[in-house]
């Protein structure tokens, strides 16, 4: 069989779901692209000098080294749609040399010294020795300022285990959810948090804004877990009133938790995904014949209220949605289907930032555009193109998460390029105006102080 789905010979022929995506993508077909098999992938020697393996082990213990194929191999993305295909192809020229376990914050600035003695790297480089760090045993929630609601917790701590220890003491964070805490504010705007402690090869650096750096802990702000809660589903005309929506309700100091928007076209995704799993689909069809006027616009929003008035907050939001021309029904809710994509030869990627109310309606549209033309231009074939998918979360008063996926075919034996390209072009997009000179110059500046041996990224 060839490399092709074909939905008219395939035993995927039966799958409305695939079905769908391939027409919406204009592609005739999906690529059939597994994964390579682990167990086929061979991984070059480590290039860690001796007398480097031996300061490591002496500080951190046999267990905190590791070399181990499946270390490394776990370690070798960032977490990009382009990282991602190159170890689906078994492309490991990024993958680290080891992976250094530190037990807390004393370790990691231990190992920022002597990677610069030894001139190690602490990014991914394929043509210079570098090491991964894993703060995985760094999950411990420190300390507890009840007066302030804030909360300094290690950085290598899983938004599920924070959530745990949190609520142990009766608080809470958010929603978002995490591998990592540092990991998850080295990369995304995070409303949640107060400030965190930055290891430099030149030492700690308490900060509230980004620095080149391992992020060890974090300040982050906390409230008291509600004494209950009510799940809502809203389906609204567009996405304008569901933002609409979601301001006036933040302005009326309604109880809202964990609000989450989906716009037209991952309204439409998440549906039509859902056959695969679900019969929801069909419930979403009934409602669009009984108002028209969703068809093509309709967009998802999913509400938790909490506090202990839910039912007054409850109702005043319902008067709102209503008044918007939003439907309150059950609707399928988003699910992980990135390594089903993957195998079917659909690349998965997305970025997010948080926007003001001001702005975020023009992020949405310029940044959509030009992903949209990026992935045109992008397109294995004639006239192929991807979709633009967006979810406005953790909502404020000033302003809310913005997250923008794109989904597109994949082009043959040039993935990697395809998908860092398109990626550049949404990086760009929500960067807004290049930086001024001065203001390069003293991050380099900043950079030369903290780092003077280049071993950071």
């Amino acid at each position: 069989m060839n490399q092709w789905i074909r939905w008219d010979t395939d035993a995927g022929a039966a799958e409305p779901s695939w079905r769908w995506l391939a027409n919406a993508l204009a592609m005739p077909a999906l690529l059939l692209t597994p994964a390579r098999a682990r167990a086929d992938i061979t991984l070059p020697a480590s290039r860690l000098a001796e007398t480097s393996r031996e300061k490591f082990t002496a500080l951190l213990g046999e267990q905190g080294v590791r070399e181990d194929k499946d270390s490394r191999l776990a370690h070798g993305a960032r977490g990009t749609a382009a990282d991602r295909l190159r170890l689906r192809a078994g492309l490991v020229s990024n993958v680290p040399d080891a992976v250094l376990v530190p037990r807390n914050r004393d370790d990691v600035l231990a190992i920022l010294r002597i990677c610069a003695e030894d001139g190690i790297a602490v990014t991914a480089s394929s043509d210079r020795l570098h090491v991964a760090i894993n703060l995985a045993r760094m999950d411990r929630l420190l300390s507890v300022d009840f007066m302030s609601g804030l909360a300094e917790v290690e950085a290598g701590i899983a938004s599920s285990e924070l959530a745990r220890q949190l609520a142990a003491r009766g608080l809470m964070l958010s929603a978002d959810s995490f591998a990592t805490l540092g990991d998850y504010i080295a990369h995304h705007d995070a409303p949640w948090l107060y400030d965190m402690k930055v290891a430099t090869p030149r030492g700690l650096v308490p900060t509230p804004r980004k620095l080149p750096g391992i992020i060890t802990s974090a300040a982050v702000r906390v409230r008291a877990m509600p004494t209950a809660s009510e799940q809502r589903h809203y389906l609204f005309p567009d996405f304008a009133a569901g933002l609409a929506a979601l301001h006036e309700a933040e302005r009326l100091g309604l109880a809202l938790h964990d609000a989450q928007l989906s716009d037209a076209a991952q309204t439409r995704f998440t549906a039509r995904m859902a056959g695969a799993r679900q019969s929801l689909w069909r419930r979403l069809e009934d409602i669009y014949r009984q108002v028209r006027r969703l068809d093509d616009q309709a967009c998802a929003l999913t509400v938790t209220f909490t506090g202990s008035d839910i039912s007054l907050h409850r109702k005043r939001f319902d008067a709102l949605a209503a008044r918007l021309g939003a439907l309150v029904r059950a609707l399928p809710q988003p699910g992980d289907d990135s390594d089903a994509l993957m195998d079917r030869g659909v690349t998965v990627d997305s970025i997010q930032a948080f926007a003001t109310w001001s702005h975020l309606p023009v992020l949405y549209s310029t940044a959509r555009v030009a992903m949209d033309q990026a992935m045109r231009q992008q397109s294995p074939r004639a006239g192929a193109h991807g979709l633009v998918l967006a979810q406005v979360s953790n909502v404020g008063a000033d302003g809310a998460q913005l997250r923008l996926t794109m989904i597109f075919p994949r082009v043959l034996g040039d993935g990697v390029a395809q998908a860092q390209a398109i990626r550049d072009v949404a990086e760009k997009a929500f960067a807004g105006p290049e930086p001024a000179l001065l203001e390069t110059q003293l991050h380099q500046a900043i950079r030369q102080v903290l780092d003077p041996k280049g071993i950071l990224a």
